[in-house]
């Protein structure tokens, strides 16, 4: 199971599922203003109607009558969307005028409290005010009932809620992209510490600088700050102890060879071959050693003096050193330098053993009568190729064979197992990336050295 989470996603999550919430909260409420205000509007129109109809309220012979112009009853309808209507009946609920199809009034009809209610009429909504209103001449009191339907108050609802959620959802928007910016702004400095982190070499451990860090970010980084220091002091102790050792043991070794040229002198050819032996492991034990001493070397970061440095003349140089080593195992060493100046910032001992290696590898595992081409590219960015035809590195092993003291099996050849690691150490402390590939024709091995653009 993944316990792993996304501190982005909880942040956006935690604020914009409240905001989502609060933008239904206050379109329910919008929803409810514009209804509550159009409903007294209305409710205002249909009791100024009421008046409007008590007023042209008149008596005749016949009984009572409400003379309702065609004008006024436009003015009263005032819109072509509702129909209107009025009654008027007496306080025995008795019809005297006006429109049949009303409905009776309901409640407590003996208030002088304006009444407003909802109903239908012929299938459609509408709403009804009603009134009581006393006449004077026969000191008699009449209800007066009008309705209207609501298809202009659902109109004026629906354009007052328009007119407060369309400019919320717009915000609602803009805040969803704040938010996210917010966001991704705030967890900015985490993403940059991850990524300077992330450009050092496996030495480097310099303190991580805290200007401009954020106060929520300090405790990491000075968390992190005190590891570094904890492993540049561990680190730094078992180079010392490599190094010490390394230094201990090139005395014995060295006296060792003595005795072994001493008793080949005397043994009088009885026991040259256990010598022999014993000479062969010897130089093993002191070229480990000696890889070892190098080795404690490029892991220290102090120990490294960056210059100027024109790999063309440094792959020359380690190149013409190396043709004798070469011509012993009859195999041609051939350098191809760029045809434009090429240099990078580095330590020049430090270089100049890391390609000393490669090219020594490749002579090593070059069989008789075989080639090693050494390419400088000027780039950028700038690099050293190495290639043999020799019987080359299986896909499977090219990452192991980096590993201090490991060897590819069957190989027969003699070494330490720390030369490719040797390369590897010096690459990295210089930011460089080595490549272990097939070469575009034939067979062998070809070692890239790419050296970037900016060292620092």
């Amino acid at each position: 199971m993944n316990s792993h989470y996304s501190i982005s996603r909880k942040l956006l999550r935690d604020l914009l599922v409240p905001l989502c919430i609060m933008f239904v909260v206050s379109a329910f409420i919008a929803y409810n203003l514009a209804a509550w205000f159009a409903n007294d509007s209305h409710d205002k129109e249909l009791l100024n109607a009421a008046h409007a109809v008590a007023a042209r309220l008149t008596e005749d012979d016949d009984g009572l009558v409400a003379e309702l112009p065609d004008a006024v009853q436009e003015v009263l309808r005032h819109n072509d969307q509702d129909d209107f209507y009025y009654q008027v009946l007496s306080t025995q609920l008795k019809r005297l005028a006006g429109d049949a199809v009303l409905p009776m009034p309901i409640g407590n009809t003996n208030t002088d409290e304006p009444s407003f209610r909802d109903s239908v009429l012929n299938g459609r909504p509408v709403r009804i005010a009603r009134i009581r209103v006393p006449l004077h001449r026969k000191s008699q009191v009449v209800i007066v009932q009008v309705a209207r339907t609501i298809n202009a108050r659902s109109q004026l609802i629906h354009k007052i809620f328009l007119s407060i959620v369309v400019p919320q959802i717009f915000l609602g928007i803009l805040s969803v992209f704040a938010v996210k910016r917010g966001v991704e702004d705030g967890l900015r400095p985490l993403l940059n510490l991850s990524i300077d982190i992330k450009k050092r070499s496996q030495i480097d451990l310099k303190e991580i600088e805290k200007n401009n860090t954020p106060l929520e970010i300090l405790p990491i980084v000075d968390a992190l700050n005190h590891l570094f220091s904890r492993i540049e002091n561990y680190i730094s102790t078992q180079q010392r102890f490599v190094s010490n050792a390394a230094h201990q043991l090139r005395t014995p070794v060295a006296g060792l060879k003595a005795y072994i040229e001493y008793g080949r002198r005397n043994s009088n050819g009885k026991f040259d071959e256990v010598l022999d032996h014993l000479d062969d492991g010897t130089d093993r034990i002191a070229e480990m050693v000696a890889g070892l001493l190098v080795l404690a070397r490029a892991s220290d970061p102090q120990a490294h003096e960056r210059e100027p440095i024109e790999l063309n003349d440094l792959s020359s140089e380690v190149t013409s050193e190396m043709i004798r080593q070469a011509a012993n195992k009859r195999v041609e060493l051939l350098f191809h330098p760029s045809a434009s100046p090429s240099t990078i910032i580095g330590d020049k001992l430090q270089l100049r053993e890391m390609i000393s290696n490669v090219v020594d590898n490749a002579i090593r595992y070059t069989p008789d009568g075989g080639t090693v081409n050494v390419f400088v590219q000027a780039g950028p960015p700038a690099c050293i190729s190495v290639q043999d035809n020799g019987p080359g590195i299986p896909k499977l092993e090219r990452q192991r064979v980096f590993e201090r003291f490991y060897r590819v099996l069957g190989t027969r050849v003699n070494g330490s197992g720390l030369g490719l690691a040797i390369v590897d150490e010096i690459a990295q402390a210089h930011k460089a990336t080595v490549q272990l590939l097939d070469p575009q024709f034939g067979c062998g091995t070809l070692v890239k050295i790419t050296f970037p653009d900016d060292p620092n």
